[in-house]
């Protein structure tokens, strides 16, 4: 009898593990499945931010703005006058103690 019932446990402990990884292979496929799906998502969105960025720099280049004003009749400046008296707004004193960065310098 007790050869029985050790046989008995053995067989339902060797189905309840069969039923246990059956379960949790079902969960990580659903998992996975929804895994899959975000990545799908992620990739489309990626693209759509490509295709947004493209778009504004097409919109926004150099090359487009001055095509715009052509089409508008605008007339580019050239700068000629050049300002050569500019005073620099920080003057470095000479006689004040050299400049010493991170440490390099006596």
């Amino acid at each position: 009898m007790k050869f029985r019932n050790i046989m008995l446990l053995m067989a339902s402990v060797f189905i309840l593990s069969m039923l246990s990884d059956l379960y949790f292979n079902l969960k990580i496929n659903e998992l996975s499945s929804d895994l899959e799906q975000i990545n799908n998502e992620i990739l489309i969105l990626e693209i759509e931010k490509s295709k947004v960025h493209l778009k504004h720099t097409e919109e926004f280049s150099i090359g487009n703005i001055e095509k715009l004003s052509k089409e508008i009749n605008f007339k580019r400046l050239d700068i000629h006058k050049k300002n050569f008296d500019l005073v620099r707004p920080y003057k470095l004193i000479e006689d004040s103690n050299p400049v010493i960065v991170l440490g390099f310098g006596k």
